[in-house]
C-alpha cells in the first residue's frame, strides 16, 4: 500500500468510530431517563414519621410522670381511730388514712363511726403537698327507758340514784352501764346495759317479793325499837319475815340519847345488829318521915314506897309526888346528875 492509500483510508476509519460513538449515545439516553426520580425518597419519609411518633410518646410519658409527682395528698386521722372515711361521698378507707393521689382542689370529707356523731368537713388539697385532716369526734347521745312491775322502783345507774320507775334517762354515752332496780318488799335486780346496742335502749323489770330476817339487841336491854316511824317492840327483838328494803331505825331508852341507823334487809339473809347506849343516868334516893309514902315521878306512878333509890333516872330535873294516908301530899322537884346519887328527904305533915 502506498502512502496515498493510507491517507485515504484513515479518514474512513475515523468516520466509523465517530458513528459508533454516536450510536452508543443514542442507545444509552433512553435508559437514563426511564428511572423515576422520587422512588428512593419513600423509605426516608416513613422513617421520619416513626421517629416523630416515638418522640411524642416519650414527651407524653414525661409529662404524665411529672404531673404525677406533683399530685396532691391527704393525711386523715380521727380520735378515736378506726372510723370510716368518705371523700366526696365515696368510701375510701378507715382512719388513720393516707390518700397519695388526690385531685388538687376542694373536697368534702365525712367520717362515720358507730356510737359517735358523724364528722363533716371540707379541705383544700394543694398540688405537690400533703394536707392534714384531723377529726375530733363526739359521742352520740343515747336514751334509756326503764319500767318496772310494780312501778315506783328506785333506779340506780353506775351507783348514782336517778329516780323511780317509769323513768327515761337522756344524754347517755354508748357504753356499758350498771343498772340496779330496787323496791321495798321486792328483790333487787341488777343488769349490765350496753347502750351501743340499740336493742338495749329499753329495759323492763318484773319484780318479785322477797323477805329477810332481823335481830336487834341493845345494852342495856329494854330499848324501844321504831322502824320507819312504827313501833316494833323492845330489845332484844327478832323478826323472821321482814320485807326486803331499807328501813330507818330509832332506838329509845330512858336516860340516854336516841340511837338512829339505817337497816338494809336483803332476801334470805339474817341481819344482826348490836347497839350500846351511852347512858346519861344518875340515882335518886328518896326517904320520908314517916316512911311508907308512895312515889310518883314525872306524873308516872312507880309502885315504890319510901325509902327507895332509883338507879336509872335520866340526868336533869324531875317532878316528884309523895302520898301517905293521914298526911298532906307533898310535891317538889329533884335534880339528878349523871353518874351521881342525889338525895331527897321529906318530913311529911300530919293531917289534923
Amino acid at each position: 500500500m502506498n502512502m496515498s492509500e493510507r491517507h485515504s483510508q484513515e479518514p474512513d476509519r475515523i468516520d466509523e468510530l465517530l458513528g459508533s460513538l454516536h450510536e452508543s449515545r443514542t442507545v444509552q439516553t433512553p435508559v437514563e431517563t426511564s428511572v423515576p426520580a422520587p422512588a428512593p425518597r419513600r423509605p426516608r419519609r416513613s422513617r421520619i414519621w416513626i421517629m416523630f411518633v416515638l418522640i411524642a410518646a416519650v414527651a407524653a410519658a414525661a409529662v404524665f410522670f411529672l404531673l404525677q409527682g406533683r399530685a396532691a395528698s391527704l393525711n386523715i386521722r380521727s380520735f378515736p381511730s378506726g372510723a370510716t372515711v368518705f371523700l366526696d361521698e365515696l368510701q375510701v378507707g378507715t382512719t388513720p388514712l393516707v390518700l397519695p393521689h388526690v385531685t388538687p382542689g376542694t373536697h368534702a370529707i365525712q367520717i362515720r363511726m358507730s356510737g359517735w356523731d358523724t364528722w363533716n368537713g371540707t379541705t383544700t388539697a394543694a398540688r405537690g403537698s400533703t394536707t392534714q385532716v384531723i377529726a375530733n369526734m363526739t359521742h352520740a347521745a343515747y336514751s334509756l327507758i326503764i319500767t318496772s312491775t310494780p312501778p315506783g322502783a328506785t333506779v340506780t345507774l353506775d351507783g348514782a340514784n336517778k329516780g323511780i320507775t317509769p323513768l327515761t334517762l337522756i344524754g347517755l354515752k354508748p357504753r356499758n352501764y350498771g343498772l340496779v332496780i330496787s323496791l321495798k318488799g321486792y328483790a333487787a335486780i341488777s343488769r349490765t346495759v350496753d347502750l351501743s346496742d340499740a336493742t338495749q335502749g329499753t329495759q323492763d323489770f318484773a319484780l318479785k317479793q322477797a323477805f329477810g330476817k332481823l335481830s336487834i339487841v341493845s345494852d342495856p336491854t329494854g330499848a324501844q325499837v321504831i322502824m320507819d316511824g312504827k313501833s316494833r317492840g323492845v330489845t332484844p327483838l327478832k323478826i323472821d319475815s321482814l320485807p326486803v328494803g331499807d328501813y330507818a331505825l330509832t332506838l329509845k331508852l330512858d336516860g340516854s340519847t336516841d340511837i338512829t341507823d339505817t337497816l338494809s334487809i336483803k332476801a334470805g339473809v339474817l341481819l344482826a345488829k348490836q347497839y350500846k347506849f351511852d347512858l346519861e343516868l344518875g340515882e335518886l334516893a328518896i326517904s320520908t318521915d314517916p316512911a311508907g309514902a308512895s312515889i310518883t315521878i314525872d306524873g308516872q306512878a312507880t309502885g315504890q314506897i319510901t325509902p327507895f333509890t332509883f338507879s336509872k333516872l335520866k340526868e336533869g330535873t324531875h317532878e316528884v309526888d309523895l302520898e301517905l294516908p293521914g298526911y298532906l301530899p307533898w310535891s317538889g322537884e329533884a335534880t339528878v346528875s349523871k353518874g351521881q346519887t342525889s338525895r331527897l328527904s321529906i318530913a311529911l305533915t300530919k293531917l289534923q
